[in-house]
């Protein structure tokens, strides 16, 4: 089978109703001493050798970018748009560890915390791209490792579903290493738009986002649970398995669920104070949730230092 046969096919990922919600305001991308294109203007057009794609001409653009041989040929007033004119870059960054099958229907991955974060994903990098910016994906953990540098066009949409629906999840996350790992690729200005369960990374959940704004990039971090993590609805005996590891118990979960409640419960607004702490827009979803208010909260907040920035 190939490495990228899809799990998630694009009917499972694209969500056109969440692309159009999430559309209706523009997603802010990290602070940048640059103007930027398309709904971010650009007065670097044409810096770089390196094109990029036509765009429809506007008033305003440069006529010596303009596509003289297309227009003697079309009659179509095309520009020539240039790698170094994407200012705006996002990344996003999905756990693909083993814990994120969770829920997962038919031994496939529908319905399991990785489809939630690959959907959510996916409704992003559509609203990324349709604003003109790059977008890129890297999964940490999984079979493959898989890198999707940014970049923009239509075309890169169809690239960001099919790695993410033909990922693998297993082994650890490692985020803290993913994240170094992205910020080493990233030479300059970016978001980097975090999908995890963030149940592997012990006490230092955040390091990854830490470092990545030691680099000066801007991580925003969205917290994802199946409903059943945070309700713990069974009735009867049931045995838990540890999805990254050998252990297993059978418990009977009617004693436990008020104290397993506040438990995670307790995990969640910890996770959330320490990115508050460290200045890091964060959302929190569960499978039983509608991701469209929480993510446009998280875009809100990415707004507010990214704007204090441009003054």
């Amino acid at each position: 089978m190939s490495p990228l046969a899809p799990m998630l096919t694009r009917a499972d990922l694209f969500d056109p109703v969440l692309v159009a919600r999430l559309s209706r305001r523009e997603i802010p991308g990290p602070p940048s001493p640059y103007p930027h294109r398309g709904l971010h203007r650009s007065a670097r057009r044409g810096a770089s050798l390196e094109f990029s794609e036509h765009t429809l001409y506007a008033r305003g653009d440069d006529l010596r970018h303009l596509d003289w041989k297309f227009l003697a040929k079309t009659d179509r007033f095309l520009v020539k748009r240039y790698e170094d004119e994407r200012l705006q870059r996002a990344v996003l960054l999905v756990d693909a560890s083993r814990s994120m099958v969770y829920g997962a229907e038919n031994g496939g991955l529908r319905s399991s915390k990785y489809h939630l974060a690959a959907r959510l994903a996916a409704a992003l990098a559509a609203c990324l791209l349709r604003q003109g910016d790059a977008v890129g994906v890297h999964l940490a953990g999984g079979e493959e490792g898989v890198w999707l540098p940014p970049r923009s066009g239509s075309a890169q949409l169809g690239a960001v579903l099919e790695v993410l629906g033909g990922a693998r999840p297993a082994g650890e996350a490692a985020l803290g290493t993913a994240c170094r790992g992205v910020g080493e690729r990233l030479k300059r200005d970016a978001a980097v738009f975090v999908f995890s369960d963030f149940l592997d990374e012990g006490e230092e959940r955040l390091e990854g986002a830490r470092l990545l704004r030691a680099r000066g990039l801007a991580p925003r971090v969205v917290h994802l649970l199946h409903a059943e993590e945070v309700d713990l609805p069974f009735e009867n005996t049931t045995r838990f398995l540890d999805l990254e590891g050998p252990a297993n118990l059978v418990l009977d979960p009617l004693p436990l669920r008020r104290a397993y409640r506040e438990e995670i419960s307790a995990f969640v607004r910890g996770l959330a104070r320490q990115a508050e702490a460290l200045g890091v827009p964060h959302a929190f979803l569960s499978g039983a949730d509608d991701p469209a208010p929480a993510l446009g909260r998280l875009l809100r907040r990415a707004q507010r230092p990214h704007r204090a920035a441009r003054r």
